[in-house]
């Protein structure tokens, strides 16, 4: 008889198994439904790290529509790709902070030179991204150009003289014994010009360090009065590197 009464008992039990099961995951979704949509953890403040006061008030500004919604459902893609769209930001990571926080870590895009079409000019990055208008006192060296005359901030920089000229201020060494005024290229052949005017040829875009770094301990080694009397400084074979004034004097290295 006890035998017989088994399944019935197991029957028993794994039903009362499953109800205790059905109703935790009730309270599973309920307590989900609650966090999502009640204000149990709304987004209340914004923690932004990384870069300038300006980049992180801009992110601020970007991210305050956010504010109020539910830290459960928040679509952090969502975020990530409204944040990374500013001008002055390269990339972006959020993280949920409960009850109340979103913490956002800001990679800021790095002014690298001002391109100028006629009297516009643009702060340009690294990568080519416009950052904003340039202003009077921006430092930045000059790229001059004909071909990008509707340059907006967040668009990206398509001329290939214009890319090419940024390749050579990403690399530019520390050695130089004076700045880089403006950098251009044409058929692909690229020129640094030193604040003296110096032209410093650079050939194509191979071994664009390795140039730049022998101009610069070709002149590291002249005193200013001997730069001074060169126009231009060759370094497109870098093993060779050649000098030449408007007195067709040169100086070889």
């Amino acid at each position: 008889m006890p035998a017989i009464g088994l399944p019935r008992r197991l029957r028993t039990t794994v039903l009362r198994l499953l109800a205790v099961l059905g109703i935790a995951a009730a309270v599973v979704v309920l307590a989900y439904a609650a966090a999502r949509y009640t204000s149990l953890f709304a987004l209340e403040e914004l923690e932004i790290a990384g870069g300038p006061p300006a980049v992180r008030e801009a992110v601020r500004e970007a991210g305050a529509p956010f504010l109020g919604e539910s830290l459960v459902g928040l679509d952090q893609d969502e975020v990530r790709r409204r944040l990374a769209a500013l001008p002055n930001v390269r990339a972006v990571t959020v993280d949920r902070a409960f009850p109340h926080t979103l913490q956002i870590v800001v990679v800021p895009e790095r002014a690298l030179a001002v391109v100028r079409n006629g009297r516009e000019a643009w702060v340009v990055s690294e990568r080519g991204r416009v950052i904003s208008a340039a202003g009077a006192d921006a430092r930045q060296p000059v790229v001059w150009t004909t071909s990008e005359p509707d340059l907006t901030p967040g668009a990206v920089v398509e001329s290939e003289n214009i890319l090419l000229a940024l390749q050579a201020l990403r690399r530019l060494p520390r050695g130089l014994p004076e700045r880089v005024d403006t950098a251009r290229a044409s058929y692909g052949e690229i020129t640094v010009v030193l604040a003296s005017g110096l032209d410093v040829r650079l050939g194509g875009p191979h071994q664009l360090a390795l140039k730049l770094t022998v101009a610069a301990r070709v002149l590291g080694t002249m005193a200013a009065e001997d730069r001074a009397t060169l126009d231009y400084l060759d370094v497109s074979v870098p093993e060779k590197a050649v000098g030449g004034s408007t007195l067709d004097s040169q100086l070889e290295g």
